[in-house]
């Protein structure tokens, strides 16, 4: 099988305790993209954050902040309901979104959004019902290229999201070292 997928991590606040060791740690897994995502992100944690990933060559994207808009970040994700913001991101910038649907991935395409957070695929507790692997194979080709599978994948399933035609893989706990986080 190929692994020729892209990987992209996703922070949740566990991650923050050290960042440099998770940083080094998702480049290990083959992670390219990180996003910060924190939406009473601080200066320090965007600082922190930006000086690892230059680092370890890994491309940061954080929320829509006005703020930080002028920080040497290299996306904003865009969550539901957000696209409307797509016009007022520098375009220098990469442009991420959250979709659950269908009809989410087709909108965030017509915007020119670069890459499309798809979820959740597989059952996470807490989550809506998941959609499937299935439902990736009766997306059009011409969406694929920007999805990024989310929801449920870890390194047992991996290999399942190989040869689905789509841009990659996002995930939170599977990217880090310690897997209580």
């Amino acid at each position: 099988m190929s692994n020729n997928i892209d990987k992209f991590l996703i922070t949740n606040p566990s991650f923050y305790t050290n960042i440099d060791r998770n940083i080094a740690y998702a480049m290990e897994s083959g992670v390219s993209k990180i996003y910060l995502r924190d939406i009473g992100l601080s200066e320090n944690l965007l600082i922190d954050f930006l000086e690892s990933c230059k680092k370890y060559n890994i491309l940061l994207f954080i929320n829509y902040i006005v703020k930080f808009l002028s920080y040497n970040i290299n996306g904003i994700h865009l969550k539901g309901g957000e696209l409307h913001l797509v016009d007022k991101i520098p375009a220098n910038l990469f442009i991420s979104y959250s979709a659950h649907s269908l009809d989410d991935v087709i909108n965030a395409y017509n915007s020119n959004v670069d890459f499309i957070f798809l979820s959740p695929i597989l059952f996470v507790k807490g989550k809506m019902p998941p959609l499937g692997i299935e439902y990736i194979n009766k997306i059009p080709d011409i969406y694929k290229h920007k999805i990024y599978a989310l929801g449920g994948i870890n390194s047992t399933n991996i290999e399942d999201f190989y040869n689905l035609g789509i841009k990659g893989v996002a995930g939170i706990r599977m990217f880090l070292k310690d897997s209580n986080v």
